[in-house]
């Protein structure tokens, strides 16, 4: 029979070794994601309020003009989510976002990444805020292929307008287009394609891209979704999101999260 001052030791030990198991998990997720631990501070940070998340419900059902393809329970995940990914902060700034997209997203070009930011942040002030990322996100991950569309075009006419320059489609050309070895003069090589793309998608023939010719073209080929550069995720980061967004309606709404929890949904 053991003493209770036995007892109190293997207690004692008990509780070192689950505080040195909680800290090799944070520690992973430190070593893979730096930005990430920086964000979710560990799990004790304040949750997201229920007040902020029905804010953003309420939002969502007035918006009859979007479809939304996210349950009730996803929107309120993508919110807790939100919340540890900007240190429970109430937007993202440009900076932040664009590590999401690079880390999460494995998207790498910096004039796209700064269009997708743009098109996420609709009230153009310069951050995302929760509602954004939610109905960014819509569009984003779950979006129909006219969905899509638009929001690619929106990426691609780095002005905002509505079609794209030969300029501007050089612009994204000679950002996605890696230099081919030995190629002493890869502008001209991109003129090429310009005109090639203008030859296949121009269905006006005004020398320049709008948004019906780019939805006709899409329609017609949707391999030309991505013609300019990655806007949207590949497939495996998709799947990745969205094994996280699962793994999400295990956690309890309102609770902060543990370390081990933390390992399986950031970390992966």
């Amino acid at each position: 029979m053991l003493t209770k001052t036995a007892m109190s030791s293997a207690k004692d030990k008990n509780i070192r070794s689950a505080q040195h198991n909680d800290a090799t998990a944070i520690r992973k997720v430190h070593s893979r994601h730096t930005w990430k631990l920086e964000s979710i501070s560990h799990g004790h940070g304040p949750p997201v309020s229920r007040k902020a998340v029905q804010y953003v419900l309420d939002e969502v059902a007035k918006r009859r003009n979007e479809k939304f393809h996210f349950s009730k329970q996803e929107i309120e995940s993508l919110c807790t989510i939100f919340r540890h990914l900007t240190k429970n902060a109430d937007k993202i700034d440009r900076n932040r976002f664009r590590d999401i997209l690079n880390n999460t997203f494995d998207m790498t070009d910096d004039i796209l990444m700064d269009r997708v930011f743009k098109a996420f942040d609709r009230d153009n002030d310069g951050q995302v805020n929760m509602l954004e990322w939610v109905v960014g996100l819509n569009t984003y991950l779950r979006g129909t292929l006219d969905e899509k569309i638009a929001f690619a075009f929106n990426c691609y006419s780095l002005k905002g307008e509505k079609h794209i320059t030969r300029e501007e489609i050089f612009q994204l050309l000679k950002s996605s287009v890696l230099k081919q070895a030995g190629d002493e003069d890869p502008d001209e090589s991109i003129k090429e394609l310009v005109e090639i793309t203008l030859k296949k998608m121009d269905k006006d023939h005004d020398n320049r891209l709008g948004d019906g010719d780019f939805t006709a073209s899409v329609k017609e080929d949707p391999l030309l979704l991505a013609c300019f550069g990655q806007v949207f995720p590949n497939q495996r980061r998709k799947n990745d999101f969205e094994k996280t967004l699962a793994q999400m309606s295990d956690v309890v709404f309102g609770q902060s999260l543990s370390p081990q929890q933390l390992a399986s949904v950031f970390d992966y």
